[in-house]
């Protein structure tokens, strides 16, 4: 038996929604095992290197792109496929890894094929509802398929639903136990006050941004009770300021939020997109939402994300539009009951730990490792 750490492969990138419940999962195995190897075959997105960096974390960058749409650039995608599953290849031959873990989408396709074929413990990571296309064609070449939800499972072929094990979306140690005050002192709100925090996922999303500040007479009506914690997305911050300043609004701004922990531990209500990794933060924390699933997914993900939080009555879902006054409309109808209904609030935050599924990151681990042996 070699006397060496192990090295557990992560397969993908390109979103902050493939990786951040990896890094959930590499908490736990680091957490179990101190001396092990982790390495990310990812993409060359900026998104990955902000990700993988900060973390102290092993990449190596795949040639590999999304399947195109145009017949014209399918010979490209070929030739980036064949050289990314040679790296994997050699990637594998190298570290011989105790097992991989496929984080979903393109980037993820070549180290879980090539796992695959050699016998290493291979599973993937489907938060989302619905799964993509990536994983619907992987999820019958792997040993395990871990989602988030119980009915992600029919949306698999039947050979493959053994496979599936329906743990929650792994989430972060730090998530649950974020600090109030010290975010609040950073952007100079006041303890005293309940908080709205708005946020459109890590890049920001500009539909959210405008209905939020179509609303922004309504918050000043209610500023001796709210104020507003706004992630606008890169570039955004000094527009929105403007709005909030001009209209009397108490508002913190920040373009991107790296303490997501003490940003759920200071909202008392949430706005925001849908996504898998969203839904999840916002269960463990137990904070209540209104949810804006992006909508030009063609299969409705976001939408099917959202569903068991508002079934439960942990949130409230407002359908997306592309124009400004119709969301704002849409938003005051959703959003303004809440604000103005303490008790509504608890409930929706009681109905949100319900759903909370604190142990999916050991649940993959504990697979991991026991494969791994």
């Amino acid at each position: 038996m070699s006397d060496l750490p192990p090295t557990f492969i992560f397969a993908g990138g390109g979103t902050g929604g493939h990786l951040a419940p990896a890094l959930a999962v590499v908490e736990e195995i680091k957490a179990d095992c101190p001396q092990a190897v982790i390495l990310f075959l990812c993409t060359d997105k900026p998104v990955d290197a902000k990700f993988l960096d900060a973390a102290g974390h092993g990449r190596v960058i795949q040639p590999i792109r999304p399947l195109p749409h145009s017949p014209l650039a399918w010979p490209d995608f070929y030739l980036r496929w064949r050289r990314s599953l040679a790296l994997a290849g050699a990637v594998l031959r190298d570290t011989r890894p105790a097992a991989v873990l496929g984080l979903g989408g393109y980037a993820a396709g070549p180290a879980v094929r090539q796992a695959a074929r050699r016998a290493i413990p291979t599973a993937l990571l489907n938060p989302d509802g619905v799964p993509g296309k990536a994983n619907r064609y992987l999820a019958r070449r792997v040993d395990a398929v871990f989602t988030q939800f119980e009915g992600t499972a029919a949306c698999f072929p039947a050979a493959v639903r053994p496979r599936i094990r329906a743990v929650g979306c792994p989430v972060r140690r730090s998530l649950m136990s974020g600090d109030r005050g010290r975010i609040l002192a950073a952007i100079r709100l006041r303890s005293d006050r309940q908080t709205l925090a708005v946020m459109g996922g890590s890049l920001g999303a500009e539909t959210i941004n405008r209905a939020i500040l179509g609303l922004a007479a309504d918050l000043a009506g209610r500023a001796d009770r709210w104020q507003v914690l706004h992630v606008t997305g890169a570039g955004k911050a000094a527009a929105v300021r403007e709005v909030y300043q001009s209209a009397g609004v108490p508002a913190g701004i920040l373009e991107f939020c790296s303490t997501m922990g003490d940003l759920y531990a200071a909202a008392d209500l949430v706005v925001g997109r849908a996504g898998a990794n969203s839904v999840a933060e916002l269960a463990v924390t137990g904070t209540p939402s209104v949810l804006l699933p992006y909508p030009f997914h063609r299969d409705r993900q976001q939408h099917h994300n959202a569903a068991p939080l508002a079934a439960a009555g942990a949130a409230v879902i407002v359908d997306d539009a592309a124009d400004p006054a119709i969301n704002a409309d849409r938003l005051r109808a959703g959003l303004l009951p809440l604000l103005d209904c303490p008790q509504r609030l608890t409930a929706m935050a009681v109905a949100a730990r319900s759903l909370a599924r604190p142990a999916a990151a050991r649940e993959v681990v504990h697979w991991m490792l026991e494969k791994g042996k």
